[in-house]
This record gives C-alpha cells, structure tokens and sequence, in this order.
C-alpha cells in the first residue's frame, strides 16, 4: 500500500477514504483524475466518482467487516456533494429496503449481505443490514447507461489502479465479488497466482491479513445467478462456510 494517512489511527474509516480519495483527485467534488477526459468521451451523461459506501456498522466493526465489491454505479447523482462518502453512507442507511425491487441488485446485495451477516447476530432482518456491510464499485464514474447497462471495459481497465488502496483502508473481514470484472479487478491486486478454479471461495492474503473471498455471479446475469444461489440454498451453504471459517481462524 503506497498512501499513508497521517495520524491514521485517530481517523475514522470513513474519513480516511475521504482523505484518500482527495489524495488520487478522484474524491467528487475534487475530481482530476488523469482519465476524466478518456472516460468521460464514453457517454454525454458521465457523472464523476461516487464513493464507497461504508455503514456506520462497518467502520466500527460491529460484525465482521463484509465488504462487497460490484461492477460500476449503473446511475448515479449529478450533484457531485451527494456522491461524498458521507452523503452516500447517509442515503444508504435511510433508505427503505421493502421499496426496492426485489429481483434487481441492489435488495439481492442486502439479501446476500443478510444471509452471511445473520450468522453472527442472530436477530439481524433484511431492513437493517444496511447498517452493516460496505459496497465498492470497482468503476468509481457512472456512464448512466440506458437500463443501467455495464459501463465501457476501460473504464474498468482505468480504475484499477485505485482499487488496492481503497479495499486496504477498509480491512475487510470477508469480500464477496458480484460479476467478472470484479473478480478479475481483485485477482489483479492479490498476489496468490494458485487459487483453485473450481471453487466459488478462497482465503486470500490481503495487506497481512486473512480475508475470506466468495465470487459471486453479477444478480443482472439472472440464469447464473439463480443456479448459484439455488445451489448454495439461497446463500445459506457459503454463509455456513464463512461463520465457520471465521470461527477458526
């Protein structure tokens, strides 16, 4: 990790990211990252880089740290203030869950959330685990697509680059990648070049740390996805495999 944050101990997470996101000029309100212009050619309604969102839960880490890591913001808010750490982390936490559209990503990324999360707090429901994950975009600028289509391979290409730092800072426990460009944008940033093809989860080394990694099919790719998530009895067979592996470690 190349970004060192002065007294980082005394700084909360969310601050950190701020700061660090400030330091790369890709914060969205200080946006001057090199490829604005490379990216921005891609679509006349390119918004700059949304932030993580990080709960309040998370940072303090209430339960372990699951991190989820996604493709790109499918849409996002013009006004870049709205996109700022904080701002994000505020919308999330107060955002009806029961008004989501239960076939489309993001109830599925609080359902999966839910599914490994209650495994360590018994009386969590699905309303509340807002307050406890974080979610990554490995596309930190939105094309807005029609339909939320996914976002131009370079800019996936052209973000990579920020993603270490930024998953570092966060120290997750646990990252469950939704799609291919995510898988492909973590095993570009993690040294084992051995991990076992034929299995859906790995134990990673991430910084010195032990993270449990489960790759995930993207909930747009409705097939793969519902054959996965059947096979794994709704979540429940991984979630087991994670509390297990997390008791032990």
């Amino acid at each position: 990790m190349d970004f060192e944050i002065k007294n980082s101990s005394k700084k909360k997470m969310i601050d950190k990211i701020e700061e660090y996101y400030r330091d790369k000029v890709i914060l969205s309100t200080n946006f001057e990252c090199s490829y604005k212009k490379e990216c921005g050619r891609q679509s006349e309604k390119f918004y700059g880089p949304k932030s993580a969102f990080i709960s309040s839960g998370y940072e303090k880490g209430t339960l372990p740290r699951l991190l989820i890591l996604s493709l790109d913001p499918g849409s996002s808010e013009e006004n870049p203030s709205k996109r700022l750490p904080i701002a994000v982390r505020e919308f999330e936490e107060t955002r009806d869950i029961s008004l989501l559209h239960k076939g489309r990503h993001w109830y599925r990324t609080h359902e999966l959330a839910f599914h490994i999360l209650r495994q360590f707090k018994d009386d969590l429901n699905i309303e509340d685990v807002k307050h406890y994950f974080a979610h990554v975009n490995t596309v930190k600028c939105s094309m807005n697509n029609p339909y939320n289509k996914q976002a131009d391979k370079m800019l996936f290409k052209n973000c990579r680059g920020y993603l270490e730092d930024e998953i570092v800072l966060m120290r997750p426990d646990i990252i469950v990648t939704q799609g291919l460009e995510a898988k492909k944008a973590l095993e570009h940033i993690i040294p084992e070049t051995h991990l076992r093809q034929d299995r859906a989860h790995h134990i990673i080394n991430l910084n010195g740390r032990k993270v449990f990694w489960l790759q995930t099919v993207h909930p747009s790719n409705y097939g793969a996805f519902h054959k996965q998530f059947n096979k794994g009895k709704g979540w429940d067979k991984y979630a087991r495999e994670i509390y297990q592996w997390y008791q032990e470690r």
